[in-house]
């Protein structure tokens, strides 16, 4: 497997893998409120790429799985008690972490890369948040590290109760 930024060539592949996950959690115990066309968007990807914030897993030249990396947090991070105290430059967030329906099993692999990489980038601590009722994500993180720091309302399209997670790095 391989893990790199991704370029703009991928972008139709990455579109797909999103729709992939959607539709696979749309209406099931887990489901994220993606949806197609809506979140994320083409232009949000698109966005990602060329800020060269957004990774792509590969696996024999498919991307499997994708992941944005950068230092934009939602408002309630600010309302959270966090254990690491760092300056917000030194605190990478996760943001639209996701592996394809058909490859689970290589979450955990991606997730440590992506400690990898932020560490690379001087990072000190990788936070995120994940919907409380997305069970599968919230053991995977625990699995790897992450401690819960707190619950907030957040807006995911509707407001939701998010887990706040982080890692020292």
């Amino acid at each position: 497997m391989n893990v790199r930024c991704a370029l703009m060539d991928d972008l139709e592949e990455i579109i797909e893998l999103y729709d992939a996950v959607s539709d696979a959690m749309k209406e099931s115990a887990f489901d994220i409120g993606w949806r197609k066309n809506l979140y994320p968007s083409k232009e949000m990807i698109q966005s990602d790429i060329k800020q060269q914030t957004l990774y792509i897993l590969q696996k024999e030249e498919k991307i499997i799985g994708a992941m944005v990396l950068n230092h934009e947090s939602d408002p309630c991070y600010q309302n959270v008690y966090w254990q690491i105290n760092v300056d917000d430059t030194e605190a990478i967030i996760l943001h639209r972490f996701c592996i394809h329906p058909d490859f689970h099993g290589c979450g955990k692999y991606f997730l440590k890369q992506a400690l990898k990489i932020a560490q690379k980038q001087n990072q000190r601590v990788m936070r995120l948040d994940v919907l409380s009722s997305n069970l599968p994500a919230i053991r995977l993180y625990e699995k790897c590290g992450f401690l819960l720091q707190g619950k907030q309302m957040m807006d995911y399209g509707k407001t939701v109760i998010a887990h706040l997670y982080e890692k020292l790095i």
